[in-house]
């Protein structure tokens, strides 16, 4: 989210309390967002970088760089006053850029919704469960930050069962201050995703003929609109 000004702890005239963001620099653009500790990982997803382990980040600190790695946090201060620069390995260290994980085949009608999105996405089998994973997802406005990474889990039988759920790291806040309702929490590549616990009802059953990853994206849009009073 491009802001301008300080960090506070804002409300407005009625007394609501605002989220207290803390806001940064990564490359050319200000950002903002809810939790003042975010690794380096964090903050490549942030910056919309859709395979953070392709890139190498720096913290500018006076007149030195200092490389931020992928697991080490920073903390970010109330001043806003933090400056990064990304470098892309493929093109600073004749690094060949990672490919896409494709640990199993998706039907073709959802491999043309993920690559119609434009966004990098990998199907990803971990302990046994088939997961896919769509990088840098743009979130609606009403959420911090505005990309994120999202993670559906497939149950066995997919596209006949139900894909249930969906996940995201970094996780999401709500820009008003709010708490978002019913979180869960899974593990997945060694960190902690946030996962949304809404499930269809006997009225809107999952419909094997019809339903895939595109419908389940749309539960996933409305809700997000549904969580901040836009639907």
């Amino acid at each position: 989210m491009t802001t301008n000004g300080n960090n506070n702890d804002r409300g407005d005239e009625d007394g609501t309390r605002k989220v207290q963001v803390y806001r940064f620099r990564i490359d050319k653009t200000q950002y903002e967002n809810p939790l003042p500790d975010l690794t380096g990982r964090d903050l490549l997803v942030i910056a919309g970088k859709q395979h953070p382990e392709r890139f190498k980040l720096l913290q500018k600190i006076g007149a030195t760089m200092k490389p931020i790695a992928l697991d080490e946090v920073v903390h970010v201060s109330d001043k806003g006053e933090e400056r990064f620069i990304t470098l892309p390995l493929d093109q600073t260290e004749g690094e060949q850029a990672l490919p896409l994980r494709r640990d199993f085949v998706l039907p073709e009608g959802d491999r043309e919704t993920l690559d119609s999105t434009g966004l990098g996405w990998e199907t990803v089998q971990e302990l046994g469960v088939p997961r896919v994973v769509i990088r840098g997802y743009p979130v609606r406005a009403g959420y911090a930050p505005e990309r994120t990474d999202l993670m559906l889990r497939l149950l066995p039988g997919y596209p006949t069962s139900q894909i249930d759920m969906w996940y995201f790291h970094p996780p999401l806040a709500r820009t008003d201050g709010a708490q978002i309702r019913a979180l869960v929490s899974d593990t997945f590549e060694g960190k902690l995703w946030q996962g949304w616990s809404r499930h269809r009802t006997g009225l809107n059953p999952w419909r094997p003929d019809i339903d895939d990853i595109g419908t389940h994206l749309a539960v996933v849009e409305h809700n997000l609109a549904k969580e901040v009073g836009a639907v």
